[in-house]
């Protein structure tokens, strides 16, 4: 039963291992990098995007969300209205629900 986990646990061993040993080898500060840099490096290494810089003005942050939905009647109807229901057994069982709750729209 076990034996699943242990070749799982062998799999992302060295995928874990190499992610850390590249901060481990960074230079040290006193090489001649700041500690602005390193951390900032560190940060952005660990995070998935990169840290503001002072005078930055091409910042990468954040993503955003919600642009997916664009309404449209058309599609709206095709895929929720009345005949799409009624083409399939389980529109059918939905519309005679509906039906018996006495709604007053059936579908859209």
């Amino acid at each position: 039963m076990f034996a699943a986990f242990t070749s799982l646990r062998t799999k992302l061993a060295p995928v874990a291992r190499t992610q850390f040993t590249a901060i481990a080898s960074a230079p040290s500060p006193a090489v001649g990098v700041s500690s602005t840099n390193l951390s900032s490096s560190i940060f952005a290494s660990l995070t998935g995007f990169r840290v503001p810089s002072v005078f930055g003005s091409n910042q990468a942050r954040f993503v955003t969300y919600g642009r997916e939905y664009q309404p449209s009647q058309r599609v709206r109807k095709r895929r929720h209205g009345f005949l799409a229901r009624m083409k399939s057994r389980g529109g059918r069982k939905v519309i005679q629900n509906r039906l018996l709750k006495g709604r007053k729209y059936l579908s859209h």
